[in-house]
């Protein structure tokens, strides 16, 4: 099993009632040692726009993207993890500013439905052909009736390639 990682971050700002969100994008790939030859060639940070605390549907304005192009090596299909983030859980994930945490999760579709994570504990991972160019969506979505205190939010997320 071979394995391709790209770091890539999810941020928020809280200020006086209303948040603002603000991805960061951290790069960093590690070597292939096999024939195969992956690269994330884009990636659209997960941007939720603004979050008021008193709004009572959930913030779903989070969406971002990943392109990833693999070619070579054996099999025919690759899958696409997320890890858990500062949360260490998929059940929720955690954006922190402080000692101060505001909950999120990324999905696998425009429903919301499935967490996309690395197959454990009822996540589920993202799958694409090999020697295609693919582009897959990361939903999120930020509960309704958290209240946080004002900051900037973060949490950094591990996007990894499985072939």
């Amino acid at each position: 099993m071979t394995q391709w990682t790209r770091f890539f971050g999810i941020g928020l700002r809280r200020t006086q009632g209303s948040a603002t969100a603000m991805a960061l994008l951290l790069a960093m790939c590690q070597p292939l040692p096999s024939s195969a030859s992956c690269s994330f060639t884009s990636v659209t940070d997960v941007g939720f726009g603004n979050y008021n605390v008193f709004d009572a549907l959930p913030n779903t304005s989070g969406v971002g993207s990943i392109t990833i192009k693999c070619q070579g090596g054996p099999g025919y299909a690759y899958d696409i993890t997320l890890s858990t983030g500062q949360s260490h859980s998929f059940a929720s994930r955690l954006m922190k500013s402080g000692a101060n945490s505001l909950s999120y999760n990324i999905y696998t579709s425009a429903t919301r439905s499935i967490v996309w994570g690395d197959g454990t504990a009822g996540s589920s991972t993202q799958s694409a052909y090999k020697n295609n160019t693919t582009t897959l969506s990361l939903f999120g979505q930020i509960p309704a009736g958290q209240d946080v205190a004002n900051g900037i939010y973060t949490d950094n997320l591990i996007a990894t390639v499985i072939f």
